[in-house]
């Protein structure tokens, strides 16, 4: 029996070894409910602390273009300060008036994504100023890092969407680089990306690269969404002006904002996670609120992060005790909003090692209870979210695979066959080569991308690889056997145009 199960075991990895093409996206849903951590009374507790922050001390907006539209939807506005106060009845008001459920289109139908309800969708890495793995170490992030990690996360059926950058190609212009990068985003991938909604000009250059690349309409466009754009609160209480101007012009074309007051308790909320949640909570709502004034039904996102800093050097910490507690609690209010609800993944490890993946699995959990709808960062995010690493996207892939692979009830659907296998084993034999196992043996388990299940004395002649060196030779292996998804070579020509003459018209002004 030990010889047979071991060839079994040393075949099923050489297959693994061998497929490396795209993986198929399957959406995946929550295994289980969400969980409570709040009792009614604290739920009702945090909203009306919030409700009453937003009213007397209110969301600083820097941008006038906000404060008109604030104003004749019933707010009070000091123009001299630019605070604004919401009157309760106004808030919760517009605050319905946000979308429970949409569907976001991807260039291919396949990828489309239902935000809301059952579906729980993880993203890239996003961001990171550095890219790191085993052959070249940690380096600042360049394009070609960036088109790497582009075309792993198109791959990877783990990976719903592009969350921005998965590393930042600092060797590029930044005031153009919103341009060159969508062009990669929508040639390498087929897979919704994200906009980096930073003034009105990068958003208005990204809705027209979208149109170019699905071949749409503006009229088409602006049906439903295709693009996000991520909003981050400066907490505590401002509202950027480039960020609310974009946050207003993605919400005018239909768009998705993901709405992100990201404090790190300690530092820019107070200290407590009970008061960074309330908080957070009324930069979030009243952000959502605005936007609806902007536009009625405009999609949005309760995206709150709560989580601390580490208090001996002032660097965040992801993955942590108080992270999860956070997140329940956020997941929680935004289940009483009923809005879609975005979470974040991440660790501190500066390496692919046991804490990167204890903090990580961590956070999934977090995501997992919470009920969230989309993640961001879910692959490759270190270093407190200073370096993306190739190695850590794949172990990252590895464990949303299991937590997506996680059941929610016991099925029997196999009942009346069980009884015929045990008989047919019989006392004292082994179920290996029985038909109950042959009929179901290459699909009954789940099959994992990256763990190693040879014995010992296999692993051992393979030369002993342990995690981190089994995750660099599947990247390698993923980036020799890539190919871009189908596009039009009329439509990449037309984005290619389009790119070319922007960035001759930007130059080298500030957007």
């Amino acid at each position: 029996m030990s010889p047979r199960r071991s060839r079994r075991s040393r075949d099923t990895h050489k297959a693994r070894e061998e497929s490396e093409s795209t993986q198929t996206f399957t959406p995946l849903s929550h295994a289980y409910r969400p969980i409570d951590i709040l009792s009614n009374e604290k739920e009702q507790q945090v909203h009306d602390l919030s409700l009453r922050l937003l009213q007397e001390i209110g969301l600083k907006f820097l941008s006038e273009d906000t404060w008109p539209i604030l104003e004749q939807n019933g707010c009070n506005v000091d123009r001299e300060t630019g605070m604004v106060y919401f009157p309760t009845e106004i808030l919760e008001h517009f605050l319905a008036l946000a979308p429970s459920e949409f569907t976001m289109r991807a260039r291919n139908p396949t990828n489309d994504l239902h935000m809301g309800g059952e579906f729980i969708h993880y993203g890239s890495a996003s961001s990171a100023p550095n890219s790191v793995n085993m052959d070249r170490g940690r380096r600042p992030g360049t394009q070609a890092d960036f088109e790497d990690l582009v075309k792993l996360n198109h791959m990877l059926g783990t990976c719903a969407f592009h969350t921005g950058h998965p590393v930042e190609p600092i060797d590029t212009p930044a005031n153009t680089r919103h341009l060159t990068s969508a062009y990669s985003w929508h040639t390498l991938s087929d897979k919704i990306t994200r906009v980096y909604a930073i003034g009105r000009t990068r958003v208005q250059d990204s809705l027209r690269m979208a149109e170019i690349a699905y071949g749409i309409s503006r009229e088409e466009l602006i049906s439903a969404p295709r693009i996000h754009g991520s909003i981050n609160v400066n907490s505590p209480l401002v509202v950027d002006a480039p960020l609310s101007e974009a946050a207003m012009e993605l919400a005018l074309n239909g768009q998705a904002n993901v709405i992100s007051p990201v404090a790190f308790a300690g530092a820019m909320s107070p200290i407590t996670i009970s008061g960074s949640i309330i908080q957070c909570n009324a930069e979030a709502i009243g952000m959502i609120a605005f936007l609806q004034m902007v536009k009625a039904g405009s999609p949005c996102f309760y995206g709150v992060l709560t989580t601390p800093v580490d208090m001996k050097s002032g660097a965040p910490a992801m993955g942590v005790p108080e992270t999860v507690t956070g997140t329940l609690a956020n997941g929680q209010m935004a289940r009483r909003y009923k809005l879609p609800q975005r979470v974040m993944l991440g660790s501190t490890s500066n390496v692919p090692d046991a804490q990167s993946a204890y903090e990580s699995m961590f956070s999934l959990w977090a995501a997992q209870l919470c009920g969230a709808h989309i993640v961001y960062h879910a692959h490759g995010w270190m270093e407190g979210g200073l370096t993306t690493g190739y190695e850590k996207t794949i172990l990252d892939s590895e464990m949303i695979g299991m937590m997506g692979a996680l059941k929610g009830e016991m099925l029997l659907s196999d009942a009346d066959e069980v009884l015929d296998a045990i008989k047919e084993v019989g006392p004292g034999g082994h179920f290996l080569g029985s038909s109950h196992t042959m009929s179901r043996y290459e699909t009954a388990f789940h099959n994992p991308i990256l763990s190693d299940w040879r014995p010992y004395e296999f692993w051992e002649t393979a030369g002993s690889p342990d995690t981190a060196q089994r995750a660099n030779k599947k990247w390698k292996a993923m980036l020799e056997a890539y190919q871009p998804p189908p596009i039009d070579e009329g439509i990449k020509e037309q984005l290619n145009e389009f790119v070319n003459r922007r960035i001759e018209e930007i130059g080298d002004q500030e957007i």
